[in-house]
């Protein structure tokens, strides 16, 4: 299981597709952001399965964990790298991280909405511009996944009580 937070880079130059083919540097970008972002929600999973109080945020963050390294495992078979989670998702984590109970079912659950819905977005905004047939493909996949994801999360929130498009993902520790 990827730790708390990965720190490993292995470069490898040119990016090589699983048949050898290099992969256009568009695709390659796209995959290295995917495959940081999927690192984040294993990430937040594992602080999920530790933090949470209700059940079933529980369980959508052992699904987060087992979908998400999946499509890290996906990827990697793409361009052969790993990367590493950004500045950005080491401070939601951090901030994650100083929660539990019902405090951390609710910020976990907005930003799941709000960070799927994101990604869904963005993911269907690039999908267009793809051209390798791998790359169509994983994004294929990853779309049904992150729709799906999406779904559950707002599922969950909206029986938690929680407006999640309109909650701060996590408050600022400093602000308490």
């Amino acid at each position: 299981m990827i730790g708390i937070i990965t720190a490993t880079a292995v470069v490898c130059s040119p990016p090589i597709g699983a048949q050898g083919e290099p992969i256009s540097a568009l695709e390659e970008s796209y995959l290295q952001k995917a495959a940081e972002r999927h690192q984040a929600e294993v990430a937040l999973g594992q602080l999920a399965l530790q933090r949470a109080l209700s059940d079933r945020v529980k369980q959508y963050g052992a699904r987060m964990i087992q979908d998400h390294q999946r499509a890290i495992e996906e990827v990697q078979k793409l361009i052969r790298k790993e990367g590493e989670l950004s500045m950005p998702h080491q401070e939601i984590q951090r901030k994650l991280s100083q929660l539990s109970g019902k405090d951390f079912d609710k910020a976990y659950m907005s930003f799941m909405v709000q960070d799927h819905g994101k990604d869904l977005s963005q993911l269907e905004h690039r999908a267009s511009t793809v051209t390798d047939p791998r790359v169509q493909h994983w994004m294929a996949d990853a779309l049904r996944i992150f729709k799906d994801h999406l779904n559950e999360a707002t599922a969950i929130a909206v029986a938690m009580g929680i407006n999640a498009k309109s909650e701060p993902i996590v408050q600022d520790s400093t602000s308490q």
